[in-house]
Parts: structure tokens; C-alpha cells; sequence
């Protein structure tokens, strides 16, 4: 199960690069519609803001997940706060993918719950592992 974890804290470094990488490139489809929003209205900086939030708190996320996974001294416990904070700004830091799963939703209910799916599955276990380095007393298994 160790290798299991040790692989998907790699997987998961991957998922968190690309995510922030997409935000650096201005020809990529997240920048592209950030910058189209807010062109239409200045508030709409508020969702921009808050994906580059949820961007850099995976960032940390990703190094307390590495440093579980090999047992790196000092990167075994993480504050409950991150948590928290990962929480709302997965849950609110998103605007450009609920986008793409609303559009899925109106071709139809399975192209919408793939398109859910698809977002949702891969960060479960980077959830799973969160939860126990934070709130519980056990190691990964």
C-alpha cells in the first residue's frame, strides 16, 4: 500500500503542475476564459483570484503529501486550517471546470457525470491522505 502512495503522490505533484502551469500559459483554455470574463466585468477577477488561491494551497498540499508518502521528518502532520482552506477554495476555486461539467450537462446527464467524474476521482485519495495526516493519529498504510 506504501507504493501505492508513493505513486500517487507523484500522480498528484502532476495533477497540482499542470493545474498551475495552465494558469501561467496565456493560450491555454483556463487563462483564456479568466481573461475573457474579466474583460466582460471587473468582478470577475474575485474567481481568478481565488483559483490562483486554490492553485499555490495544492501546491503546499502536494509537498505534505509527498513528505507523508516518504516519511520526510517534519511533513507528517498537516494543520487542520489547510484543510479547511483546501476545502472551500476546491469547492469555490473551480469556475472555469464547472463551466465545461455545466456544458456537459446540457449535451446530456452521463457526458455531465463523466465530465464530474473526471475532476472529482483523480483528488480523492489527495483528500483521503490529507484527512488522515491531519485528523488522524494513524499512518498511511
Amino acid at each position: 500500500m506504501k507504493l501505492f502512495w508513493k505513486s500517487y503522490s507523484v500522480l498528484f505533484l502532476a495533477i497540482v503542475l499542470g493545474n498551475g502551469l495552465q494558469l501561467l500559459d496565456k493560450n491555454s483554455s483556463i487563462a483564456v476564459y479568466y481573461n475573457t470574463t474579466i474583460i466582460f466585468g471587473s468582478w470577475h477577477i474575485v474567481p481568478y483570484i481565488i483559483n490562483v488561491l486554490n492553485a499555490l494551497i495544492n501546491g503546499i498540499v502536494c509537498i505534505y503529501i509527498l513528505g507523508y508518502a516518504f516519511d520526510l521528518k517534519g511533513l507528517s502532520k498537516a494543520p487542520p486550517l489547510l484543510f479547511y482552506a483546501r476545502l472551500l477554495s476546491d469547492c469555490f476555486g473551480h469556475s472555469f471546470e464547472m463551466k465545461t461539467v455545466q456544458s456537459g450537462l446540457s449535451q446530456g446527464y452521463l457526458t455531465g457525470f463523466i465530465g464530474l467524474a473526471s475532476l472529482v476521482l483523480p483528488i480523492l485519495p489527495s483528500y483521503l491522505a490529507q484527512w488522515r495526516m491531519t485528523f488522524s493519529a494513524s499512518r498511511l498504510p
